[in-house]
């Protein structure tokens, strides 16, 4: 009977138990409890993964773009692995691919891709048999050039009037303006504005500067008739030009074949026809396309100052004159700030020289007619000009005119052989009287050798004040008024130039067109980066020249 009813005691409390509600919340908050704990831990894990995997990416990053940079030589896999290891990293596990891109030798482009293995030892993922959270890191990082300067120099010396060695027979001339058009077409074309720059540099004799972009620089002011300037030896151990060195204005006269009789006939040592100035950094196809149709042939051939002037358009030194001219609006607004330094960042600087030649004696005025009074007497008369020479006569030089000395020489207009000496200027000769309406002016030797050749002078107003012998001392004045430099200097210049442009990090392509001078294509071969950037080409050959350095070029500009 007891049993019994301890039993039912027993069966009444635990069935009051479990229909007893209080305490419940416990166990509910223990079980929340022990849910927030588990997965707060796997938070945790989870937040290092990504704090490791964040830390890693950054380093990662860094060795990357270290690598990729085109200023570094060392090799890029290298690179990465130093970072990695100055950051406490193991770089054994890291995988790294490198491509690049190169024009002739040159490096112009470099990709480095890196991917790196890590895992990370969990806490509370070990509750769910995870001991680690694994995690591959990647980075790429390009670089390549964006900025590009280009200097095309042209030779428009009389030689490129002749026609090609080739089965075309074409002018040559004629080919390399189509050749030259197509190139600044295809560099041009789609280029993102502002990027590319092109100068276009003729030359023969001389280069002509152009009156804008000489008035840049300091000067000599003899006279404004010639935007040229004569370089001197030192000028081409250096790539640029100072803005405060004064420049010797080259003289304005006449070469080759002049006359006894025709005051201007010859060639202008500093050509201005449509077409010869420079055209400086300029991205406008049409402006560049009309100055090369504006092409002709005419002169010698000066490759050196071809060089000289293409390559003080790519150096610094520029960067003034440039500015001016962005201001004056001559040069686009896109190009202030260039030409870039050398070792600016995603910057490559060209120069493509063509000759179809070799180096010419240059010609300079010699110092003593360069400026000053020249003693001539300009006397016009309608439109008819006279010369007199200011010359006291010295052992009888005119012949036996009385009295004697005869102080002045008179030359008649050019057309005519009638001479006149005389102790009178010729506005007061007595012989012309009232009818005489003439106007005088005393000129200074720019202004004499802007109308007449030195020939002309010398057989006119110096050779034919002796009886004889009057061609002969106005072959000696022309030698001894027109100093010249030799072709051996000139050759001597291009070659130091040369090698300080691809010092600098120049790439230099050159282009011998139907050129028969061993010398000069050596010249060439050596002027230019590598063998890959020297081209040696007959006729029609010169569009597969100018097409493959574009196509090269191309490479590196930036795309919309």
């Amino acid at each position: 009977m007891r049993r019994k009813v301890i039993s039912r005691m027993l069966f009444d409390r635990v069935k009051r138990f479990s229909k007893d509600e209080a305490g419940g919340m416990l166990v509910l908050m223990l079980v929340v409890f022990f849910g927030i704990t588990i997965f707060g831990g796997l938070a945790v894990d989870l937040a290092n993964h990504e704090r490791t995997r964040t830390t890693f990416q950054t380093h990662l990053d860094n060795a990357v773009l270290a690598a990729a940079s085109l200023s570094q030589d060392l090799d890029p896999e290298e690179v990465v692995r130093s970072y990695l290891t100055s950051a406490g990293l193991d770089p054994s596990e890291v995988a790294i691919d490198t491509s690049e891109e190169k024009i002739g030798g040159i490096l112009v482009g470099r990709t480095v891709e890196a991917s790196l293995p890590a895992g990370l030892n969990t806490y509370f993922f070990r509750f769910f048999d995870i001991d680690t959270l694994g995690m591959t890191v990647t980075s790429e990082a390009t670089e390549r050039v964006e900025d590009i300067e280009i200097s095309l120099v042209l030779d428009v010396s009389g030689s490129m009037n002749e026609r090609t060695s080739d089965r075309s027979r074409m002018i040559k001339l004629d080919l390399l303006k189509n050749a030259a058009s197509d190139f600044v077409e295809t560099i041009l074309s789609d280029s993102e504005e502002g990027r590319v720059s092109i100068s276009i540099v003729p030359y023969s004799t001389k280069v002509n500067a152009g009156e804008e972009l000489l008035s840049q620089y300091s000067v000599t002011e003899e006279h404004a008739y010639s935007d040229c300037v004569d370089f001197d030896a030192d000028d081409f151990i250096q790539l640029g030009l100072s803005t405060s060195k004064e420049l010797q204005r080259t003289g304005h006269f006449l070469i080759g074949n002049m006359s006894a009789w025709y005051p201007t006939a010859g060639q202008w040592v500093c050509r201005f026809d449509a077409g010869f100035p420079i055209t400086p950094l300029s991205s406008s196809v049409r402006e560049l396309q009309a100055q090369i149709a504006a092409l002709t042939g005419e002169g010698s051939t000066s490759i050196d100052i071809g060089a000289k002037w293409g390559l003080a358009l790519l150096d610094p030194s520029a960067q003034v004159p440039v500015a001016n001219l962005v201001t004056s609006g001559r040069i686009e607004p896109e190009f202030r700030g260039r030409p870039h330094p050398y070792d600016a960042d995603n910057s490559m600087k060209v120069l493509v020289l063509m000759t179809d030649g070799e180096n010419r004696e240059e010609y300079r005025l010699h110092p003593n007619y360069t400026s000053g009074p020249s003693g001539v007497t300009r006397t016009s008369v309608g439109n008819t000009d006279y010369y007199t020479v200011d010359s006291p006569e010295n052992s009888y030089e005119n012949d036996g005119q009385y009295p004697y000395p005869e102080r002045y020489f008179y030359a008649t207009h050019s057309s005519s052989n009638d001479r006149i000496w005389s102790d009178y200027r010729l506005i007061d000769h007595p012989n012309f009287g009232d009818a005489w309406r003439a106007e005088e002016e005393d000129l200074t030797w720019p202004q004499v050798w802007a109308e007449m050749s030195p020939y002309y002078f010398g057989y006119n107003l110096y050779g034919i004040r002796r009886r004889s012998g009057a061609a002969n001392r106005a072959i000696d004045f022309r030698d001894y008024v027109t100093n010249t430099t030799s072709a051996s200097e000139k050759d001597r210049r291009l070659r130091q130039i040369c090698g300080v442009a691809n010092t600098a990090g120049v790439v230099v392509y050159s282009i011998g067109m139907d050129v028969d001078s061993t010398n000069s294509l050596n010249l060439l071969k050596d002027c230019a980066s590598s063998e890959a950037h020297y081209f040696d080409v007959q006729g029609l050959e010169i569009q597969t020249a100018f097409d493959m350095i574009a196509a090269s070029i191309s490479m590196l500009r930036l795309t919309k």
